[in-house]
């Protein structure tokens, strides 16, 4: 018997994904895939994730807003995310986290991923969480926060990756 895949990171719901997302996931399915984990990077996107996972049984969805996606985000979108981390097809709070590499503004990043990683903690959700270039501040949150979840895009140190994995995260 060979063995399926579990995709725990994936971005389906792109647009570049429009023209061939129903052939491309038929055959994923009907090949080596048995489950995605498709993630959200905007309120908007993440309710496209969420349609998606209840169209594909195999399929479960990440609600959150990306820091590359802070700037077309309002306060207000966190609340409407709440209602979309309720949903059972809902099993994460992601794609949230620091991105230095870009100009997106350094506050607006921060301020979205420290709420995402409260409500995360209030419900009890694991959290994906995205880290580039920003390893310092992104630590700090994770140290005072402690979610669960997975620190994707890593590049951090040996000795970040080990404190990660004592805080109780995954690393990938």
């Amino acid at each position: 018997m060979t063995a399926k895949i579990f995709d725990s990171h994936a971005h389906y719901n792109d647009g570049r994904f429009d023209s061939d997302r129903e052939a491309l996931l038929t055959e994923l399915f009907a090949g080596p895939v048995s489950h995605i984990l498709n993630c959200g990077t905007t309120y908007a996107d993440s309710v496209k994730c969420l349609e998606l996972a209840r169209q594909w049984p195999g399929m479960v969805a990440a609600a959150g807003i990306h820091p590359e996606n802070v700037e077309e985000s309002v306060p207000e979108d966190l609340q409407r995310l709440k209602a979309l981390w309720a949903d059972p097809k809902v099993v994460a709070v992601g794609e949230i986290g620091l991105d230095y590499h870009w100009d997106t503004p350094r506050d607006l990043q921060h301020f979205y991923f420290e709420e995402q990683l409260k409500l995360a903690k209030e419900l009890d959700m694991p959290v994906i969480i995205h880290d580039r270039e920003a390893h310092g501040d992104t630590m700090e949150l994770v140290r005072k926060y402690r979610p669960r979840g997975v620190m994707h895009c890593f590049s951090g140190s040996a000795e970040m990756a080990k404190e990660l994995v004592e805080l109780g995260m995954y690393v990938g």
